[in-house]
């Protein structure tokens, strides 16, 4: 089954700016004993088999061990509560990692699905910030580190990471997740953002 997604995603990990896992391709020690970082995603243009998936948002949340490549990831997942049945159906299974591409990289590491929710996920996007909620679970807000110079936004390059190699840099504003008894508070921590296209 062919299927692709183009979009903007962001995360919020609770590593101080720079994150560890993303310099050293998730092969080196978090800052933290685990790591727990949302990955939210808007997806601008999106199908699987004829299955419409424009502007729907998701939510993958992480909690991992330090070294993120050794596995065991605990994951929940949100889904947008405006998708229809079949809609959710196919962004599970290419989220699942089922049907190959970028999130088959992904699926060998979860060793816990926490579960999946289907929720209001409000995906905001503006230069300065970028910011995902669902009402009584999840606020993460980021801003893009600049040169204080030139304006122009850091960023790392020549990484392994799902959504791309080159990942502008951020901090977060706000950082609060509180469900499947498991809470944390990024605020102030590593952010990323980027364009993204997925294809399997």
């Amino acid at each position: 089954m062919a299927w692709s997604l183009q979009g903007e995603y962001m995360e919020n990990c609770n590593c101080e700016v720079l994150c560890p896992c993303i310099t050293s391709s998730m092969a080196g020690p978090a800052d933290n004993e685990r790591c727990q970082v949302p990955l939210a995603m808007h997806i601008e243009k999106g199908e699987l088999d004829g299955v419409s998936l424009d502007g729907l948002n998701a939510v993958l949340v992480v909690d991992s061990p330090q070294v993120m490549a050794e596995g065991g990831w605990r994951v929940a997942v949100y889904l947008d509560e405006r998708a229809s049945e079949e809609q959710q159906q196919a962004l599970g299974q290419i989220l699942s990692g089922e049907l190959g591409g970028p999130p088959s990289m992904l699926a060998g590491l979860i060793g816990e699905q926490l579960g999946v929710r289907t929720v209001p996920i409000h995906y905001t996007s503006e230069e300065n910030r970028k910011r995902v909620e669902v009402p009584g679970i999840m606020e993460f807000e980021i801003e893009p580190v600049r040169n204080p110079e030139t304006g122009e936004v850091h960023e790392i390059t020549s990484t392994i990471h799902p959504m791309g190699s080159n990942l502008p840099i951020a901090k977060s504003t706000k950082g609060h997740f509180d469900d499947f008894g498991l809470s944390f508070d990024n605020t102030g921590k590593n952010g990323h953002f980027r364009e993204f296209a997925w294809q399997g």
